[in-house]
């Protein structure tokens, strides 16, 4: 008697959970596409905490100038709104900070799509503006990495949906790797172990360039030996100046009227492991040599341990007296997608 009261049941069951789940897949395609841009966050608070030290403490954080770039461009641009209206709540980046005394202390919350597709909100709670701070200080690296994560995933998203097949296909053949290329670069150059990729928007100049070497050192990953040999794959990339070349920026020069010495300029390091996959990340700057250009680098060395080499893939860009913040972050989601051929 049991089995014919448990069947209708688990029937029915099962009938809800397929109608939930397409009610739920309705809801996220029936959602407008999420606006603005790539970079920036509104920020959803009271005028009164926007304009005080906790406005100032979002402000540190989150528009601290991004390191590597020719002159200073915020980490995200900011938008102030005091309250969530229909256009508002479309945006891609959303911070809603809120304060009272009915919250015990400060917490988080974070959704993904609640308003738009492709959304990230945020909202952060407190029982003081003094609660705000501290939260931030403590927490500034986490959201951070949320919302660049959201906007380099965005790109990601819209590359797949462009890519240059035909130099795909070139480089799994020439450096056994994946790696999703749009299909605005074109080549530009290529050598046994080494392609450039070319792409000239208006005033713009961009251009990834890949390698690879044979992997005998750990040493080879050391920060020096990267730019030794970014250096060396560099000197392929020649200027319209007869003996011009491009190399990496390691000094600034010194300054004549203050005889002080030349200023070191490492570049910004970030190492990660991922599914096995080591890989260094430098962010910096580079120059014309006998030319007067130059600009900001992304590079992305990849071990692969397999095949016993090392893959580096250099996204640049030349874009005079412009921000470059944007496009930097573009070419370093195409090398974010590197990794081994199968």
């Amino acid at each position: 008697m049991m089995k014919h009261v448990i069947y209708p049941i688990t029937c029915v069951l099962c009938v809800l959970c397929v109608l939930w789940s397409f009610s739920c897949s309705m809801q996220s395609t029936a959602l407008p596409e999420a606006r603005g841009k790539e970079g920036e966050i509104v920020v959803v608070m009271d005028k009164t905490l926007w304009a005080g030290a906790c406005g100032d403490s979002i402000r540190h954080y989150l528009s601290y100038p991004v390191e590597g770039l020719p002159a200073p461009e915020p980490m995200f641009s900011l938008i102030h709104q005091i309250s969530l209206t229909g256009t508002t709540q479309l945006v891609r980046n959303l911070l809603i900070i809120e304060t009272g005394q009915g919250y015990e202390k400060a917490s988080v919350g974070i959704q993904n799509e609640v308003y738009a597709k492709n959304q990230l909100l945020i909202t952060v709670k407190a029982p003081s503006a003094d609660s705000i701070i501290a939260y931030m200080a403590r927490h500034k690296g986490a959201l951070i990495e949320r919302f660049y994560t959201r906007d380099r995933n965005s790109y990601i998203r819209y590359y797949k949906n462009v890519q240059a097949e035909n130099i795909q296909q070139k480089v799994q053949e020439k450096f056994q790797a994946n790696i999703v290329i749009p299909r605005e670069y074109s080549v530009g150059m290529e050598k046994d172990n080494f392609l450039w990729l070319a792409r000239e928007e208006r005033d713009i100049t961009m251009g990834i360039l890949l390698w690879k070497e044979a992997y005998t050192a750990t040493e080879q990953l050391d920060d020096n030996s990267l730019l030794d040999k970014m250096d060396e794959m560099l000197r392929h990339v020649t200027g319209k100046v007869e003996g011009s070349y491009m190399a990496t920026v390691r000094k600034l020069p010194a300054d004549e009227l203050q005889s002080l010495p030349e200023v070191e300029l490492p570049p910004t390091v970030c190492r990660t492991t991922n599914n096995d996959l080591y890989k260094v990340q430098l962010n910096g700057l580079w120059q014309m040599e006998n030319a007067p250009m130059g600009g900001p680098y992304v590079a992305v060395s990849m071990v692969d341990a397999a095949r016993g080499q090392i893959v580096t893939g250099v996204g640049f860009v030349f874009f005079p007296r412009k921000d470059k913040r944007d496009i930097i972050r573009k070419l370093e989601a195409i090398l974010y997608t590197m990794s081994p051929a199968q």
